[in-house]
């Protein structure tokens, strides 16, 4: 090992955020400080917290030295090399990087929702100000799939990024799946446990899982989508009985981001997908997070494991800090999001506010709840084959309640725009007692 310089740099860091993920990242610096110190040369100096209620909670434990302060005013006015943000939500988040990047500071973010939505535009601020800016915790926790994509990957033409991204949906999931027991009693479980948010709808309906694609998506065919074009579905509409018919499919339920090039068309989807249990991603439970990237000389490579929680999140965090450190002695690192072949994708596909929705055709799992009477296969069946769409198989339980009947059709390769079309018309039929819910199945 080299021989430690006297007088060795000193980076000082101040952080804003002192929940879950600030506790576990300053816990983190000050016990491995030691350890940190002897792999980078450096000495990390946590100089500030900006937290807007330290007041209500125990500070005991920090450093005397660490200044405390609930002033967002104050804090961007601390001397500091390195600012980590951990704060969430767009504002002050925003502006912490806004006006951190343009003072040439290293910046580092766990914020989804900010990369998500203004990812792009930060980044160009960053290369503009010669600053740098690591965002690896917002996606996946622990799991180092940005700095993959980034880096180890960049040689490869990548087709396809697909992945369990979303925690709480999973632990639902693989529940349902395992116990028979309804949403709203694991959901209780899951935050009970620590899973999930009192407010869980970011989670469940899609929207957490919609903003870590757009991230995803971004790095692996340098295109920034906005979340709110993406297909979202969440996992509100899945019911016991889905996991009956799932396993005589073959299949299991899971919560999947998928992104995806096709000619020159990018789709991007979040649902609930019906997933091949020969698939490994079928065997991703609990609040496990999986990502499968698929390159043209790759293949496929999965990277899974914890996605959220303190810990987890801490080291992916810590480790941007420490490159920001070897940015700041000089070290080159990547800034910016691959780039790609201008004519990757065509000018009308996915232009600025258009569609991503996928254009390939996937087998569907199409379940109903109707009033049991003679015709109802007829009529349905009547309406896919106007729309061209072929019957694949037909499952029915064997099941008490005569005027609630669940039961499924599972249809060949299909366009979700087209299958879309033959679900609106089903909803209008008298004997239906729920909205039909539409599955896409991932086949190994």
């Amino acid at each position: 090992m080299p021989t430690q310089p006297k007088n060795p740099p000193r980076f000082r860091v101040a952080l804003a955020g002192l929940g879950t993920v600030g506790g576990a990242v300053i816990r983190l610096l000050q016990e491995e400080s030691a350890r940190l110190h002897r792999l980078m040369g450096a000495e990390l100096d946590l100089t500030v917290i900006f937290d807007r209620s330290y007041k209500n909670k125990d500070v005991s434990w920090l450093q005397p030295a660490t200044r405390l302060t609930d002033s967002i005013d104050e804090f961007l006015a601390s001397p500091a090399d390195i600012v980590v943000e951990l704060i969430g939500g767009e504002e002050p988040a925003g502006r912490i990087l806004r006006e951190s990047l343009q003072r040439q500071k290293a910046v580092v973010t766990a914020n989804k929702q900010l990369m998500a939505a203004s990812g792009g535009a930060y980044l160009e601020l960053a290369e503009k100000s010669r600053a740098y800016l690591g965002f690896e915790a917002s996606v996946a926790g622990g799991i180092p799939i940005l700095r993959t994509l980034r880096r180890s990957l960049i040689a490869d033409r990548i087709l396809s990024v697909r992945g369990i991204l979303n925690g709480t949906c999973n632990f639902i999931l693989s529940e349902m799946a395992e116990s028979g027991r309804g949403q709203a009693e694991i959901l209780t479980q899951a935050q009970s446990l620590g899973f999930a948010e009192a407010d869980p709808w970011l989670d469940v309906s899609g929207r957490d899982t919609a903003d870590k694609l757009v991230i995803l998506a971004a790095l692996a065919f340098g295109r920034w989508a906005r979340p709110e074009k993406l297909t979202t579905r969440g996992i509100l509409e899945i019911d016991p009985v889905d996991f009956l018919y799932a396993e005589r499919l073959g299949t299991t339920i899971r919560m999947l981001g998928v992104a995806q090039r096709s000619e020159k068309h990018l789709s991007l989807w979040v649902s609930p997908f019906l997933v091949d249990r020969r698939l490994t991603l079928s065997k991703i439970s609990g609040v496990v997070n999986a990502v499968e990237v698929t390159g043209a000389r790759l293949g496929s490579a999965l990277f899974s494991g914890q996605g959220a929680g303190g810990d987890p999140t801490a080291v992916s965090v810590v480790g941007d800090i420490l490159n920001a450190a070897r940015w700041r002695q000089g070290e080159t690192v990547f800034t910016a999001p691959r780039v790609e072949d201008p004519e990757a994708f065509s000018t009308s596909a996915n232009a600025e506010g258009s569609d991503y929705a996928p254009r390939d055709s996937f087998p569907f799992y199409l379940r109903l709840f109707v009033e049991d009477r003679p015709g109802i296969i007829a009529r349905l069946a009547h309406i896919l084959a106007s729309h061209n769409i072929n019957i694949d198989s037909v499952l029915q339980e064997s099941w008490a309640e005569r005027a609630r009947l669940p039961f499924v059709i599972s249809v060949d390769p299909t366009p979700l725009a087209t299958i879309e079309k033959a679900v609106t018309e089903m909803r209008s039929l008298d004997f239906m007692q729920a909205p039909p819910v539409l599955l896409p199945i991932l086949r190994a």
